[in-house]
């Protein structure tokens, strides 16, 4: 009789769980920013050739050797600002993006995910300066499909 018990105890446990007891990859992710490059005189999307981009709060690089027309980088989701290094051809320019985190609830196995609203104040510090202007083209980070800032240089 009590593996009876036991095994209508397991029966039930089995059939509470839920469909959010587990995180199937590939689903949401903390979003990252698009940062996009223009060519300053035409104002086209453009390509460049990055030496590396660097995060300066953890000094660790995110990217090396990147070439390209936009780059994916994340932000920190526990600040409300996040500082890049851009290294092109040894001349440095950091670009501080200030902005706001919205955590999600997903559920109980993948948890939360962060979106972002980026503030205004976001800047760019130049060294010698290779990065003309930064335009703030989408605001909000909700996906990854948009062009959030472009780089203009």
């Amino acid at each position: 009789m009590i593996r009876g018990h036991h095994f209508l105890l397991i029966s039930l446990f089995i059939i509470s769980c839920e469909k959010d007891d587990i995180c199937i990859e590939g689903s949401e992710n903390t979003n990252r920013i698009t940062i996009g490059f223009l060519d300053n005189e035409t104002k086209n999307p453009t390509g460049i050739t990055l030496i590396n981009v660097k995060s300066i709060e953890s000094d660790s690089i995110i990217h090396e050797e990147f070439s390209g027309g936009s780059i994916k980088l994340p932000l920190k989701v526990n600040s409300n600002k996040t500082q890049f290094l851009f290294n092109n051809k040894e001349t440095l320019d950091t670009l501080t993006i200030y902005h706001q985190s919205i955590h999600q609830y997903l559920n109980r196995s993948c948890g939360y995910i962060s979106n972002f609203l980026i503030n205004n104040q976001t800047e760019i510090i130049k060294s010698t300066g290779w990065i003309r202007e930064i335009t703030v083209e989408k605001d909000s980070i909700f996906n990854e499909e948009k062009t959030n800032i472009f780089i203009h240089y």
